[in-house]
């Protein structure tokens, strides 16, 4: 059996408060430790609001809140931006130590963007609710250019939308103009290099009628451990995926549940949805969701029992 490739969803906890960088190579030596594939820098600087809200014209961060304060548009340059130079900063760590260790690098969607910042406030914007809908097209308008830059300097692009499932905006009414947000981000991306991230539970019609439907991203991640989280399973389809080109980011061992799966259930987990859509289709597997809010020792023990899950389920000792 090949083995599965193992990647991390995004966000880890501060392991140095007086360092950055100190954290960010002591997240990624612990990724290295269990095995991880797609390795994360650990989004260590702010929240995945607060990070776009930094560099986005029209956006502003202030305290622990994003508001929109003017027309969003796309950044005139994105040298600085924190993102960037975190990537930058990991891959020369790569490079001296001979890793060869794909990069992940997260975009907060437009639909959990807007609706975030917008509901912190809207004053001077030309936005007149969180309902209007130009504030969402704008938004990717603006992360257009971000994703393109993610994609040039070789990362692999995330776009996380957890606002889809949580019901930020109605998505059976708004569908055309979501498909025309996102396409837009997408559209000079490679699938094999693009990742959906939607955490929560998922409505059948939001997989089949719209998540499959995004045009240039290859693999749509789920998660599939935690308590809320579990039927999700039964609304994944091998067919659906198939027919539309998509593989499955596999959410096989949650850090929510107050009892932390042991490597055995992820091996079950695993097993369960090989069962469902076959082993091919499943292009990596990881926990469920980011591991922000876990302490350091706890997001150890996720990675730690995902990797012995997974050669349980590989049959490796």
């Amino acid at each position: 059996m090949k083995r599965l490739t193992h990647a991390v969803v995004g966000s880890f906890p501060n392991f140095d408060e007086n360092d950055i960088e100190s954290s960010i190579l002591k997240i990624i030596d612990l990724q290295l430790k269990y095995g991880i594939d797609v390795i994360s820098p650990g989004e260590q600087r702010y929240d995945m609001i607060a990070y776009f809200s930094e560099v986005l014209p029209g956006l502003k961060h202030e305290g622990t809140n994003s508001y929109v304060t003017g027309k969003i548009k796309s950044p005139k340059e994105l040298t600085t931006f924190s993102k960037i130079k975190d990537f930058i900063f990991v891959k020369n760590y790569f490079e001296q130590n001979r890793k060869t260790n794909k990069i992940k690098l997260t975009i907060t969607g437009p639909v959990t963007l807007g609706f975030s910042c917008g509901l912190n406030g809207l004053e001077g914007s030309p936005y007149s609710t969180v309902k209007d809908l130009q504030l969402y097209a704008d938004v990717s308008t603006a992360l257009k250019a971000i994703a393109d830059e993610f994609q040039k300097i070789g990362a692999l692009v995330q776009i996380d939308e957890p606002g889809l499932s949580a019901g930020y905006i109605n998505w059976k009414d708004f569908s055309k103009e979501l498909f025309q947000w996102i396409n837009e981000i997408t559209s000079e991306l490679q699938p094999e290099n693009t990742v959906m991230h939607v955490c929560g539970r998922l409505p059948k019609r939001l997989f089949e009628d719209i998540l499959v439907k995004f045009e240039n991203i290859g693999t749509l991640s789920f998660a599939f451990d935690a308590s809320i989280e579990k039927d999700n399973i039964n609304i994944i389809s091998r067919k659906v995926l198939e027919d539309h080109g998509k593989k499955l980011g596999l959410g096989c061992i949650s850090g929510a549940n107050a009892v932390l799966s042991d490597p055995e259930t992820v091996k079950a987990n695993i097993g369960t949805a090989v069962e469902k859509i076959g082993l091919d289709n499943i292009k990596f597997i990881h926990p469920d969701c980011g591991l922000k809010a876990l302490s350091p020792e706890k997001a150890e023990m996720v990675l730690s029992n995902m990797t012995e899950g997974a050669k349980l389920f590989e049959g490796i000792n």
